[in-house]
C-alpha cells in the first residue's frame, strides 16, 4: 500500500454565532478559519484558527491568506506524517507572524495521522493521563451583584475564572461577591493587562483575605516583564503570565528573570500541539506551574486542546469556553461527563465528527 499524500487543501473562513458575549462590542458572531485536508485515499483531517487580532495580531483575512496562498502549496502532495518538514517549510514562508494559522495546520496533520493509524491524537502525544478534562467557567467583569448571580449558577464548577478591569476597589468587590456565592470553588483571577505594578499591589492587598484565590494572571501589560518581576517579589499570590509569553523561546528567560510562577498555555500561541507540549516541558523544568486556556474555539480547536491537556497536569482546570459562549461547536463527539467536564476522545484522530454543513453555512466568503 502506498503512502497517503495530501491531495486537497480547503480553507473556510466562517463567522460563528455566539450565545453570550465576553465583550459586547464584538457583535453577534466571532470569526474563525477552518482548514480541511484530504488525502488521496479520502481521509480527512481538520484544523482551526480563531481570528482575534487583539490577541495574536492575525485577522481572518491574514489567516486565510497564509493558509491558502502560502501554506497550501507546501501541504499539497506532502506525506501527512512529515510534520517536521512541513512546518519547517511554512516557517520559512511566513516567519513567526501566524501562530494560529500554523496551529491549524498542525492540528489538521495530527487529525490525519490519527485517522490513518486508527488511534486518537493523545496517543500520538504519548498517551493521556486523564480520562476527562474539567473546565473552568469564565466570569466577565460585570457588577458585583451580577457576578454573584453567575457564581451561584455555576457553583458546581471546580474553578471560576474571574475577569477584572483595573479598578482595585471595584475588582475586590467583584471577587468578594464571587467568593461569597461559591466559597468552595477555586478562583483564577485574570487581570487582562489592566493594572500597573503599583495598582496591582493595591488590588492584592484588598483581596488578601479572600480564600481559594489560586493566582493572578497577567495583571500588567505583556511587554512589562520587569514590572511583573517586581510585582512578583511583593505579591502574596502566585502570578501567571499569558500574553507576556507567546513561544517556547520566551519561557526560560522569563523564568530566569523571575517574571512569573505559572505559564498559561494556548495552542494559538505555541503554533501547534507538539510545540505546546515543548513549551510545557520547558516551563516545568524551569520550575513553573502550568495553566491551560483557549480563544473560544469551536469543537475542532476544543478537541485539539483537550487531547493536549489530557497528557499534562495543569494547576487548574483549563479555560476552554467554546461550550460557554458559542451557539454551536460544529462537531459532535465531545461528550459532557458533567456540566463542566469533557471526556477525552478515544476515537481516531481528534475523535470528533465535524459538521461540515454547519461550517459551510457560516462561511464568510460564500456567494
Amino acid at each position: 500500500m502506498g503512502v497517503d499524500r495530501i491531495a486537497r487543501v480547503e480553507v473556510i473562513p466562517a463567522a460563528l454565532p455566539v450565545k453570550r458575549h465576553e465583550d459586547e462590542s464584538r457583535g453577534e458572531a466571532q470569526q474563525h478559519v477552518f482548514l480541511r485536508l484530504q488525502t488521496d485515499q479520502g481521509v480527512v483531517g481538520w484544523g482551526e484558527a480563531r481570528a482575534l487580532p487583539s490577541w495574536t495580531g492575525e485577522t481572518v483575512a491574514s489567516i486565510t491568506s497564509a493558509l491558502h496562498d502560502y501554506f497550501a502549496p507546501a501541504l499539497l502532495g506532502a506525506n501527512p506524517f512529515a510534520r517536521n518538514a512541513i512546518l519547517a517549510t511554512i516557517d520559512e514562508l511566513v516567519t513567526g507572524s501566524s501562530p494560529s494559522a500554523r496551529a491549524a495546520v498542525d492540528t489538521a496533520l495530527h487529525d490525519l495521522q490519527g485517522r490513518i493509524l486508527g488511534i486518537p491524537v493523545h496517543e500520538l502525544l504519548g498517551g493521556k493521563v486523564h480520562d476527562r478534562v474539567n473546565l473552568s467557567w469564565s466570569l466577565r467583569a460585570e457588577s458585583p451583584a451580577a457576578m454573584r448571580e453567575l457564581a451561584l449558577k455555576h457553583h458546581g464548577a471546580k474553578c471560576l475564572k474571574v475577569k477584572v478591569t483595573g479598578d482595585p476597589g471595584l475588582d475586590a468587590e467583584r471577587l468578594g461577591a464571587v467568593h461569597e456565592a461559591a466559597p468552595n470553588v477555586d478562583l483564577w483571577l485574570d487581570g487582562n493587562q489592566n493594572y500597573t505594578p503599583t495598582s496591582a499591589l493595591s488590588l492584592l492587598d484588598r483581596v488578601r483575605s479572600v480564600k481559594r484565590v489560586v493566582c493572578l494572571q497577567q495583571p500588567v501589560p505583556s511587554s512589562d516583564w520587569l514590572g511583573m518581576a517586581r510585582l512578583r517579589q511583593r505579591s502574596p499570590l502566585p502570578l501567571a503570565v499569558d500574553e507576556g509569553c507567546f513561544s517556547v523561546s520566551q519561557v526560560l528567560p522569563l523564568a530566569q528573570l523571575g517574571v512569573a510562577d505559572l505559564v498559561v498555555l494556548k495552542l494559538c500561541k505555541a503554533g501547534g500541539l507538539r510545540d505546546l507540549l515543548l513549551m510545557a516541558q520547558v516551563a516545568q523544568q524551569a520550575g513553573l506551574d502550568l495553566l491551560g486556556s483557549g480563544l473560544t474555539e469551536s469543537g475542532i480547536g476544543l478537541a485539539a486542546a483537550i487531547h493536549v491537556y489530557s497528557v499534562l497536569d495543569l494547576r487548574l482546570p483549563p479555560q476552554l469556553n467554546g461550550p460557554q459562549f458559542l451557539e454551536e461547536l460544529c462537531a459532535t463527539g465531545l461528550e459532557n461527563s458533567s456540566p463542566m467536564a469533557l471526556r477525552v476522545p478515544n476515537e481516531p484522530g481528534l475523535g470528533i465528527e465535524v459538521d461540515e454543513e454547519r461550517i459551510r453555512a457560516y462561511r464568510l466568503d460564500a456567494d
